[in-house]
């Protein structure tokens, strides 16, 4: 089995490749969290792994929410990995997923790094099509051979030393008290889509079907980014930034 969360699309298409591999069932964690559900049975299942993003060199909430949560019937010490798409890793986000894991007295035999295109582009831009093009070829010779440890049942990164953060903070959002960061400009159709995919469902809509955000946000931005109409931004500044989706994946 394999959690996965991806708010871009990088750990889902991961997750897909691996899933194929391994012939590992797939669970998105965003579904899950939406969905509330949080019971799985392993009995049949050689293998647990968790493809997600890394975020602020650690997990993203909803993964350290997931975990929490999780119920896992059927655990007799699987193979568990972890699978972490962006840039290169600290480390402190594989501290973070074993932290998690050994509260829930689940091994860990460590973590792969993926380099991919990041997702946070709040700070930095995202790369140039030229390099994004260059990212994305390489992505599945690097699959090669996370797939190869995985199937083999090697040990990845792992370390015991305690994390700094297990998981990037959340941030109240309030439209209605003003203190939200995110807001929908002019061009909103009020299509919906970004209240279907918001993983802590903090978006609702107002009067009129747009977009508000009110409550726990966990910046995972697959609000801003799969906006059709490119009419989501943060803070008061518009973002001149190109979004990026993962163009190999249906999500």
């Amino acid at each position: 089995m394999i959690f996965y969360f991806s708010a871009i699309g990088n750990s889902q298409y991961a997750a897909e490749k691996i899933s194929d591999a391994t012939n590992a069932r797939l669970v998105s964690i965003g579904r899950s969290l939406r969905d509330e559900q949080f019971d799985f049975d392993l009995t049949q299942d050689d293998y647990l792994g968790f493809v997600v993003p890394t975020l602020a060199c650690t997990l993203p909430a909803a993964v350290e929410q997931f975990v929490h949560k999780l119920n896992l019937a059927g655990y007799a010490g699987q193979y568990v990995y972890g699978v972490f798409a962006g840039g290169a890793g600290s480390g402190s986000e594989s501290a973070a997923l074993g932290t998690l894991l050994r509260e829930k007295s689940i091994g860990y035999n460590g973590s792969f790094d993926l380099v991919m295109p990041g997702n946070f582009i709040i700070r930095p831009d995202v790369p140039s099509p030229a390099k994004l093009e260059s990212m994305l070829n390489n992505v599945d010779k690097q699959l090669e051979g996370i797939i190869a440890s995985i199937r083999a049942k090697k040990d990845g990164l792992f370390t015991t030393r305690a994390p700094k953060d297990l998981c990037t903070p959340m941030e109240a959002s309030s439209a209605s008290e003003k203190t939200g960061t995110f807001y929908a400009t002019d061009v909103c159709t009020a299509c919906g889509l970004c209240m279907g995919i918001c993983p802590t469902r903090c978006i609702r809509p107002d009067g009129n079907g747009r977009p508000l955000w009110e409550g726990a946000c966990m910046f995972c931005l697959a609000c801003l980014r799969h906006c059709p109409t490119e009419a989501i931004q943060y803070s008061r500044n518009k973002l001149n930034k190109r979004p990026y989706i993962n163009p190999k994946v249906n999500i």
